[in-house]
């Protein structure tokens, strides 16, 4: 029987393309990747479908180890933190791998939307942010802004757009859309398994 997956460091052509995407976010980006770039894998099915894409994990030096002294990287299925995924050549972060990056300091020039208990749950459904929703917003907000969303706790719960900006918040109706939902940690929970 052959085998249908292959989990395996990341090679120059895969850190090429990381390191395209790292710097396109942000330039403070790069003295992290020449960090970690040791520690990224790739899980490539070799069985691939027109929605599977290879996936990056980001592993530990313990779990690197281990799996090298043990000699079973051919038998491991995934490891460590999912980190994102290549599509056409393109780098994609995951939703973990955002949150790892900002609770080590990384995103903090990102903003922040803030959500009500309320807007946390509606937002972990997979519905786009509403006004109502909304805790606290960034003062500098722009339309279009990438934006990190959190809970009532500081904890967080995905990604997001803004469609508002400073100027026409004001305006904007408690159920009008105040930022678009581009992933949340519920996907997991409403992904066919």
């Amino acid at each position: 029987m052959t085998n249908t997956r292959t989990f395996r460091k990341i090679n120059t052509t895969e850190t090429s393309m990381i390191t395209t995407t790292f710097n396109a976010v942000s330039l403070e980006l790069s003295p992290i990747l020449e960090d970690i770039k040791n520690l990224l894998y790739i899980l490539i099915n070799n069985l691939t479908t027109q929605k599977d894409y290879p996936s990056i994990y980001l592993i530990t030096d313990e779990q690197q180890k281990l799996l090298n002294e043990n000699n079973i990287i051919n038998r491991i299925y995934a490891a460590g933190l999912y980190f994102g995924f290549l599509k056409k050549g393109i780098f994609y972060f995951s939703i973990e791998g955002v949150e790892y990056l900002y609770k080590n300091g990384i995103f903090t020039d990102f903003k922040q939307l803030h959500l009500t208990k309320g807007g946390e749950k509606a937002f972990l459904y997979g519905n786009n942010i509403l006004k109502k929703m909304v805790r606290k917003s960034p003062t500098n907000l722009k339309e279009k802004d990438f934006l990190l969303i959190l809970n009532e706790i500081n904890e967080f719960v995905g990604l997001g757009i803004s469609r508002v900006n400073n100027e026409t918040i004001s305006k904007v109706k408690p159920n009008d859309v105040y930022a678009i939902n581009i992933s949340d940690k519920g996907l997991y929970l409403r992904r066919k398994q």
